[in-house]
């Protein structure tokens, strides 16, 4: 059963496991609720492996022949994600939650960049209460790392969230901007991989990620979106 909570006027919510189809569809519901006002987060894992692809990816380009893996959508942008081993997160706010004394709703509308920065502070800040120092690529020395591939852990850009201390991306983050809301989904690995993504995704690439005390990560995600 899905323990909810309400912090900070964020509808927080911790999720059993789900298949690719229900946890996108929840997601988008999260969108939704964002944009009639209401702010939610969900933190939930998968019913085993599942591809997801970014709205802009399709299978027959970005996967490789033959893969086993089940594949959904995204509503998000970004690159495919193999999940099953991960810490999900969907996060969706009314731009208007995201307004600064310098920030108009307007300004906040043409800024991708701005409402990525605002959305990724609390998982950031998370990640670094449960020993994982986490940073923007942009604010270390580690960025443009690796192909541009299909596999979103496969290569680092300016805005993904990293390890400062080697540039290993640690959190995979897509966004959608609408008029009056946004949503952000990421993924944040917790292991090895439970198949190879070198065997699924184009380009794909198993990564490994310091210890740190991912049982602990849910709690911090409220406390920072507090």
């Amino acid at each position: 059963m899905p323990v909810t909570r309400r912090i900070a006027g964020v509808l927080f919510t911790e999720q059993s496991p789900a298949d690719g189809p229900t946890n996108m569809r929840l997601d988008e519901q999260l969108l939704a609720d964002a944009e009639e006002g209401s702010a939610c987060c969900r933190v939930y894992s998968w019913t085993g492996p599942w591809v997801t692809l970014g709205k802009y990816q399709s299978a027959d380009k970005d996967l490789l022949p033959g893969c086993q893996v089940p594949h959904v959508s995204r509503p998000t942008g970004g690159k495919a994600v193999l999940h099953g081993h991960d810490i999900t997160i969907a996060y969706a706010v009314p731009l208007r939650m995201l307004i600064s004394k310098t920030m108009t709703v307007e300004k906040l509308e043409r800024s991708v960049k701005a409402v990525y920065r605002a959305m990724a502070e609390p998982i950031i800040v998370a990640l670094r209460a449960c020993g994982l120092p986490a940073a923007l690529g942009e604010d270390t020395k580690f960025t443009g790392r690796g192909p541009k591939v299909a596999d979103c852990f496969a290569h680092i850009s300016a805005n993904d969230i990293v390890d400062e201390r080697n540039g290993q991306k640690v959190c995979g983050c897509a966004l959608k901007i609408t008029q009056s809301a946004a949503l952000v989904q990421a993924s944040i690995p917790v292991g090895s991989p439970i198949v190879d993504p070198a065997s699924i995704i184009v380009g794909g690439k198993a990564i490994s990620t310091a210890p740190w005390d991912s049982d602990r990560f849910a709690a911090e995600l409220e406390k920072a979106m507090a």
